[in-house]
């Protein structure tokens, strides 16, 4: 990493010398030429390095997870910044299924992602389903909520089996 900390500032100081010195013929005009073309080599082999370097890490990467992942610098901050408001969305609406009194937050599984809420688990009816949607759509960044919830009967509410023969 040192030798390319020097190899940038190389370049940094050739694309400076490059930038200030004049056009024209004679000698400041062959220093330019000259610089213009140690930029290029210079460039040239930063690329080659960081190519290296990138195979490397690729390499490991692979072999360390079974899988290589790359995303541009400010699509990584901004879906950090989605993941922890996915986060907040998900606890908030967590929150409200505790203090509701016709839903259970034991029995309803609450995931966003990217505004998108899922619901699973299950629920007494289809009320409920409607209430559980309801309140996860009270969200301002909620997008979309998709609930594969079940209604399954409570106990208490099943009527026995009687056996004819």
């Amino acid at each position: 990493m040192g030798s390319l900390l020097r190899l940038a500032m190389i370049v940094g100081v050739l694309v400076i010398v490059f930038m200030v010195l004049p056009e024209g013929n004679g000698p400041v005009a062959s220093t330019r030429q000259k610089a213009g073309q140690e930029l290029g080599a210079a460039a040239e082999h930063a690329r080659r390095a960081l190519s290296e370097g990138e195979a490397e890490a690729i390499g490991r990467e692979l072999r360390e997870t079974g899988r290589v992942v790359r995303r541009r610098t400010s699509q990584a901050a901004r879906t950090f910044a989605e993941a922890t408001e996915d986060m907040r969305t998900t606890a908030a609406i967590e929150a409200q299924y505790v203090t509701d009194p016709r839903l259970s937050a034991l029995t309803i599984d609450v995931d966003t992602h990217a505004g998108v809420v899922t619901l699973a688990g299950r629920v007494d009816n289809a009320t409920d389903v409607a209430h559980a949607i309801d309140l996860a759509m009270r969200h301002g960044n909620v997008r979309e909520v998709i609930s594969t919830l079940q209604v399954v009967r409570p106990v208490a509410d099943a009527q026995p089996r009687v056996h004819t023969q």
